[in-house]
């Protein structure tokens, strides 16, 4: 029994040093390519964009590795390991590596930000003083252009990279054929609460196919799922982090109240002028309108945890990473998969305005039929886009129940 138990141990020890040896190499192929791009030339050309790529590649890598290792079936492992295997090479192969910046006729405007008409700033005459209340409006304007011009290069990379992700998706789920996807999403809707909500997805989608939507229903779901996975990327750390720390709420609140409460169309002013027209700035001014939810009850979720609970655990001898780990995040998950149907609810509110920067989708076929008096187009787009709502809406409350509770068969 004891040579079992040294045994182990001593592949325990092994497995760990050989871990520590693959993060150290990593680690350091990262510190010299950075400072290979750093010795290229201008850092906005050359170093940022390799930060970014390095940020997102690492974020992608851990969210893989998680839900491998979330996973308990061997069947289950081995699926998602070639899934992600087989998406990976799709995305670093298969894309192209140029991508259009501009709508047409807009690579035309030698300068950027130029207009095509000058607008007259109003004058109000307060006695003998002339009073000009759109001269604020000259002063930003001057400093959002000098921001687009000297990080232009940073702001083409970023969509370029995000295209690469997004292209992909598009195609596959475009290229998909109509059946495997209801056969997938059958699966996850029984899986996740019940028959019912399977057949009632297979037969919204059927019916979004019977409207032909279909390639358009998929474009949607392009944006709407890259601007969720984002979103929950980052509402998850910040309201564990607002949790964690009052202060940090207290400043982070304010930002969360302008998000909700701006005009939406705001949002598409900044990602047009910054990332110009297309899918990306759709997906940046859709995180902005959907983040707060997923923060805000992320950090509710946390602290509603109960303090007997955690004096429990600390009792027991956990670290605060296994605090928050095995007690705080799984007694929260309830709260927090609220959020995340939230954020997505809030993301599909986006798809019409979306449609304005030239995002396309189902929001494209209702604002022409908005645009061209066309009723029976814009009403069939806005009913597809409430079957998808209603269907996300069915399979994300399956995994916001209670993980305290059985799950009903």
């Amino acid at each position: 029994m004891r040579n079992i138990m040294g045994k182990a141990e001593n592949a325990s020890g092994l497995g760990g040093r050989l871990k520590a040896v693959v993060y150290a190499l990593l680690l350091l192929a990262i510190i010299v390519d950075l400072s290979m791009k750093y010795m290229e030339g201008p850092t906005m050309d050359f170093f940022f964009p390799r930060v970014y790529f390095w940020a997102f590649s690492l974020l992608t890598l851990f969210l893989m590795v998680s839900s491998i290792r979330a996973t308990k079936q061997m069947v289950w492992k081995i699926t998602l390991s070639v899934v992600f295997l087989a998406v990976s090479i799709v995305a670093i192969v298969g894309t192209p590596d140029s991508f259009p910046f501009y709508a047409p006729g807009q690579d035309q405007h030698e300068i950027e930000g130029q207009r095509v008409r000058a607008i007259d700033k109003i004058v109000v005459n307060v006695g003998e003083t002339e009073f000009k209340p759109g001269t604020l409006d000259k002063g930003i304007d001057s400093s959002v252009l000098w921001l687009k011009v000297k990080f232009k290069s940073f702001f083409r990379s970023l969509v370029r990279n995000a295209l690469k992700a997004m292209v992909p998706i598009n195609r596959g789920l475009t290229d998909m054929p109509m059946w495997v996807f209801l056969g997938v999403v059958f699966l996850i809707g029984w899986r996740v609460n019940g028959y019912r909500t399977g057949i009632f997805s297979v037969g919204g989608l059927f019916l979004i196919g019977v409207f032909d939507l279909w390639d358009g229903a998929m474009v949607t779901m392009t944006v709407v799922g890259t601007a969720t996975f984002l979103s929950i990327a980052m509402a998850v750390p910040v309201g564990i982090a607002m949790a964690k720390n009052n202060r940090l709420e207290k400043a982070i609140k304010p930002m969360l109240d302008m998000a909700q409460t701006m005009p939406s169309f705001v949002y598409l002013i900044p990602a047009i002028f910054f990332l110009g027209i297309g899918m990306v700035p759709a997906v940046f001014a859709t995180i902005i309108y959907a983040v707060p939810p997923g923060i805000r009850l992320t950090n509710l979720g946390i602290r509603l945890v109960s303090a007997e609970l955690r004096e429990a655990a600390k009792s027991f001898g956990t670290t605060p990473w296994q605090m928050l780990v095995k007690v705080e995040l799984p007694l929260a998950r309830p709260t927090i998969m609220a959020g995340v149907n939230q954020t997505v609810m809030m993301a599909l509110a986006m798809v019409v305005i979306a449609a304005l920067v030239g995002a396309g989708g189902l929001g494209a076929d209702v604002y022409a039929g908005v645009q061209q008096l066309e009723f029976g187009r814009g009403l069939t787009g806005g009913l597809a886009i409430v079957i998808l709502a209603v269907i996300i809406d069915r399979i994300s409350q399956g995994f916001a129940k209670d993980p305290t509770t059985q799950r009903n068969s």
